[in-house]
């Protein structure tokens, strides 16, 4: 049940979609700047001026930042993309190098044993490969060695041949890869270079506006407390009134409920703040909603409340203002009925379970929409 359940059909998230009661602030703000004077009135401009300045420039900061981080997003990708090119020409590379460094070895392999067995045969006179079986006796010896040592010159030579071709590739191609490795490594650094002035202007970017979310904070701040001064003083003003008032009637304060009960029930609401707001809530821990709170807080004290803010008001005795006492209840009206209540902690100072997104807080009293006071 909610605090409005028993005289309304609201559902879940009613009160989100009404006007926030923070608009009770701006009603004490105006209401105390004109208990306050002219100063207030004239100071409230400029900061509330100041405020969306700052507002405003978070926000083009924010955008700013936004589009930094997809502009890096794609820097980082193309990075990693040249990263992988690199990696794969370096692969490239070696294969090559290692395929020609292979052949240069068999071929230098080659080149050895023709040279051994030209030099052999050479100087042996032809007797260890049986040359002399080949070809006719005589003169036609002498013609034979020459013929074998043109062929043996020329195989070698050829064998030379192709090893300097091999040579000539090798270098051709690793001339090629280290061009393209080359250039490779530029567009890499090219990258890196990029991604890291993105990175750096980006940071700068959040620093800034760190520091802009931190001044809105300190405006934030500054603005609420002018406006709790505000509702203070304004309280302040209609306890006096209704003091007047009474004391004009002859009336008498209401006194206390006998044993009281006010310091328990004031304990354990504020035993709860930094709970947040739950519709129909009324679970210590997990969240409560107006009525939800004020039921709770007074059970710990003996007293039974129904879970309804205009039920309370009908369960609990009427007192003035100007007779509040830490415990008593606060009531207002929403919607042209009796839709909030909280707790009277102190003087200028109440306890509540405000709407959805805030959490139980203490804040000064408002004046605007308040019915009453009542005491369980």
């Amino acid at each position: 049940m909610t605090c409005l359940e028993q005289y309304s059909k609201a559902q879940p998230g009613w009160r989100t979609r009404r006007f926030p009661r923070f608009s009770r602030l701006v009603s004490a703000v105006v209401a105390v700047a004109f208990i306050a004077g002219p100063a207030l009135i004239s100071a409230a401009p400029a900061g509330a001026d100041q405020l969306q300045s700052a507002q405003a420039q978070a926000a083009r900061i924010a955008a700013q930042i936004q589009a930094q981080g997809e502009q890096l997003a794609v820097l980082s990708e193309q990075y990693d993309q040249d990263q992988i090119h690199v990696q794969q020409l370096d692969e490239q590379l070696g294969q090559t190098q290692t395929h020609i460094a292979q052949t240069r070895t068999q071929v230098a392999t080659t080149r050895g044993q023709l040279r051994q067995l030209a030099v052999a045969d050479y100087t042996s006179g032809g007797s260890s490969s049986g040359l002399e079986q080949l070809f006719a006796p005589g003169g036609e010896r002498a013609a034979a060695v020459q013929e074998y040592q043109q062929v043996a010159s020329a195989s070698v030579s050829d064998a030379i041949d192709r090893l300097n071709q091999s040579e000539s590739v090798l270098s051709a191609q690793e001339s090629e890869l280290a061009k393209t490795q080359s250039e490779a490594q530029a567009t890499l650094s090219a990258a890196q270079i990029a991604k890291q002035g993105a990175q750096s202007e980006l940071a700068d970017q959040q620093a800034t506006l760190s520091k802009l979310k931190g001044n809105i904070a300190t405006l934030v701040a500054q603005r609420q407390a002018a406006e709790a001064a505000a509702q203070a003083a304004a309280f302040q003003a209609r306890v006096a009134a209704s003091q007047q008032a009474g004391a004009l009637d002859g009336l008498s304060p209401v006194p206390a409920v006998p044993g009281g009960g006010g310091a328990e029930a004031v304990a354990a609401a504020e035993s709860q703040i930094g709970v947040p707001y739950v519709w129909a809530g009324a679970s210590p821990g997990s969240g409560f909603d107006c009525s939800g709170l004020t039921m709770w807080a007074w059970a710990h004290a003996g007293i039974g409340l129904s879970h309804s803010a205009a039920a309370q008001y009908d369960e609990t005795v009427h007192v003035p203002l100007s007779d509040l006492q830490p415990g008593d209840l606060l009531f207002y009206r929403e919607g042209g009925t009796i839709g909030h209540v909280t707790m009277y902690v102190g003087p200028g100072e109440m306890v509540q379970a405000m709407e959805t997104g805030t959490k139980i807080q203490i804040t000064g009293i408002w004046t605007s929409g308040l019915v009453g006071a009542g005491r369980p």
